[in-house]
């Protein structure tokens, strides 16, 4: 998800680390692509721009476009790509500095994950005017000449909360773990979240923590109130339940309804501990860098995109556990498979008003 973390957070060694083993990540051949070459008939050249590494969810999304971008590549669709991620935790001055980096090398398509829905409106222009396509994902901005691509945050707080509120009868205590505070997102979230708890005053929040939808954060901020609340029915989060399940039992408590996160150690864990307390798992689509990719070629194709797209988010109920378990790897995230072609049917799918195209579950073959 686009989690976006406060851009002044200390850093931790662990997050430096990270940082240092993954802050740039260059893949691609061939020589320099202007602006101009996908128009000349030369392939192009795309990049990508991250304005935060720090969780597993990002760094899914990170993978699952390489190895879209590196197919597309060998598929002849475009010359090469890059990816640079913002190497410190979120913060839109570094990611601007990063992407005027980035447009010293000329690409066709700039993708952007923003650090800010409003700070990068100055430089995104600066691309457009040298007649670089941008394609945004992960969060909505504030520069018209973009191409949007979104999740529906509100739907996904809404998963979150409205089984889990079911789940525990519609009353009890809970605890709400909010994301990245400061971000588009995170903000739309949290007041959908608030919306549904105001339907249901029986249910009292005991505490708010900033679980940043990363369940190694939220397993130490739940932690950190646990003594401080009797009892628990359940945490309202973004996608950071695997950590928050680990608070109770250290705490010498039971397990109450969690919002788990769609990585394949978080669903391996629901799945093997047969929890069906209103428990969900729910998170933003890592793999929409995927879709954007597809738009961006699109767009220098001079094919008809929308200016704005939403795409769905990744819902594992109970009944779908097994199959996610079955195909992710401890640390990586649910995400659609995103194929040009399934790209194709949802742009169809908006232009007509028809209902968003939904694509299968992946499996182990594909």
């Amino acid at each position: 998800m686009r989690t976006h973390p406060p851009s002044r957070r200390r850093r931790t060694a662990v997050a430096a680390a990270l940082v240092a083993a993954v802050a740039v990540t260059a893949t691609g051949c061939g020589s320099g692509a202007s602006g101009g070459n996908a128009k000349s008939g030369d392939k192009p050249f795309i990049a990508l721009s991250n304005g935060f590494i720090g969780n597993g969810w990002r760094q899914t999304m990170i993978a699952k476009f390489e190895a879209a971008a590196t197919k597309a590549q060998n598929d002849g669709l475009i010359s090469k790509f890059k990816v640079v991620n913002a190497p410190g935790e979120n913060s839109a001055t570094e990611q601007v500095a990063q992407i005027k980096s980035l447009l010293l090398q000329k690409p066709d398509a700039l993708l952007i994950d923003p650090a800010s829905p409003t700070a990068l409106k100055p430089v995104i222009q600066q691309a457009c005017d040298a007649g670089i396509k941008v394609v945004v994902f992960d969060s909505a901005i504030d520069a018209p000449c973009a191409h949007v691509l979104l999740n529906s945050f509100k739907d996904w707080a809404t998963a979150a909360a409205e089984p889990l509120v079911k789940g525990i009868g519609g009353k009890g205590t809970v605890i709400v773990s909010r994301g990245v505070v400061g971000s588009q997102p995170e903000a739309e979230m949290y007041q959908t979240t608030q919306d549904i708890l105001a339907k249901n005053p029986d249910v009292k929040v005991a505490a708010t923590v900033n679980g940043m939808c990363d369940g190694a954060k939220a397993q130490k901020a739940v932690l950190g109130v646990l003594s401080s609340v009797p009892k628990v029915d359940g945490v309202i989060g973004c996608g950071d339940g695997y950590g928050v399940a680990q608070a109770f039992p250290t705490a010498g408590k039971p397990v109450p309804a969690v919002t788990f996160e769609t990585n394949g150690r978080a669903l391996k864990y629901w799945q093997d501990s047969k929890l069906d307390n209103g428990s969900v798992a729910v998170m933003s689509d890592p793999g929409q860098s995927v879709a954007a990719l597809w738009e961006a070629i699109d767009l220098l194709d001079g094919k008809d995109v929308p200016k704005e797209m939403t795409f769905p988010i990744v819902l594992v109920e109970q009944k779908d556990v097994a199959a996610w378990a079955g195909v992710l790897k401890p640390d990586e995230y649910a995400a659609w498979p995103w194929t040009q072609e399934l790209f194709r049917q949802q742009v169809e799918a908006v232009k007509s008003g028809a209902a968003p195209v939904q694509p299968p579950i992946p499996t182990a073959a594909g």
